[in-house]
């Protein structure tokens, strides 16, 4: 019997996706360095993103684009950094990792509030929206404030270690999501698509058989929007599907698919497989974790 309200697939399957999308945002911020460098120097990039935080916060502008800036830096931060070092290390110093959650935790609560905000102030009955309580016509420019807010209200319940306070939002990821693919299905490369993977592991009244069927849908559709370059999906599918039917052949041999990938240099997707291939090792090193044999 599968338990999909399981704690700790709640939590990974919520941070999956967003957090491949946050580090790449924080390694275009240093692109004059190499990529392979980056992604093995959380310390480096932490203390950038301390400082650009606290400058950003002290800035008198208040207008929507810096707005916008300090919300995506502070989700890029939480999942891309904070949340990737506390999900290796909770197993091995358990109250280093707590306090690596609580720290994300913030950042993300900070940026519910901006994203809501954000929204509000043009369509005043936001608030009402999210609580399903109206319907609002929304526009194609909307998505990428409607994808942020998901991504927000995601990190909060992940690191918030599926507080039930938290959970109770769940719902709200998947009003989110799903109104940015009636917008625009295509956004981002398959982006959209790859996110509602990682959220829909999260409902509770599907059955196996329906629960497989969505996740095929939703990853046959973020590959052929990705056109199979994207890595990100791949993983995604390992953990989201194999791991939790216990497939464990084909989840190693989907992770080894990933690390096979070719990583063209300069590509759309170098950074993706980049982070990508670099969990895999991760995952197969510990896969007795999460087999029963």
């Amino acid at each position: 019997m599968f338990r999909f309200s399981d704690l700790s697939l709640i939590e990974s399957n919520l941070i999956r996706y967003f957090l491949f999308q946050c580090l790449i945002a924080v390694l275009c911020l240093q692109s004059c360095a190499p990529k392979a460098f980056l992604i093995n120097q959380p310390k480096l990039v932490s203390l950038y993103f301390d400082k650009k935080i606290v400058k950003l916060e002290k800035n008198d502008d208040s207008s929507l684009r810096i707005q916008r800036k300090t919300m995506r830096t502070k989700i890029e931060y939480g999942f891309g950094i904070i949340m990737e070092e506390a999900d290796r290390i909770i197993d091995i110093d358990y109250n280093k990792g707590i306090k690596k959650y609580k720290k994300a935790y913030d950042l993300f609560q900070d940026s519910k509030l901006k994203g809501i905000s954000i929204l509000a102030e043009k369509h005043p009955d936001f608030e009402q929206w999210l609580r399903g309580e109206l319907d609002i016509d929304f526009s194609k420019d909307d998505v990428n404030d409607l994808y942020w807010l998901a991504a927000a209200y995601g990190g909060a319940i992940s690191s918030s270690r599926a507080n039930p306070h938290e959970l109770v939002h769940l719902p709200r990821v998947g009003r989110l999501l799903n109104k940015c693919i009636n917008l625009e299905p295509n956004w981002n490369s398959g982006a959209l698509y790859s996110a509602k993977m990682s959220f829909i592991t999260t409902k509770s009244d599907l059955s196996p058989q329906m629960l497989r069927d969505s996740l095929d849908y939703y990853f046959n559709k973020a590959i052929d929007l990705s056109n199979g370059m994207d890595a990100g999906p791949y993983l995604s599918y390992a953990e989201s599907v194999h791991k939790l039917f216990q497939e464990k052949n084909k989840f190693i041999n989907k992770l080894n698919h990933v690390i096979d990938m070719d990583n063209i240099s300069g590509g759309d997707y170098e950074l993706t497989n980049l982070i990508a291939k670099r969990r895999a090792k991760w995952l197969l090193s510990n896969i007795d974790n999460y087999f029963i044999e």
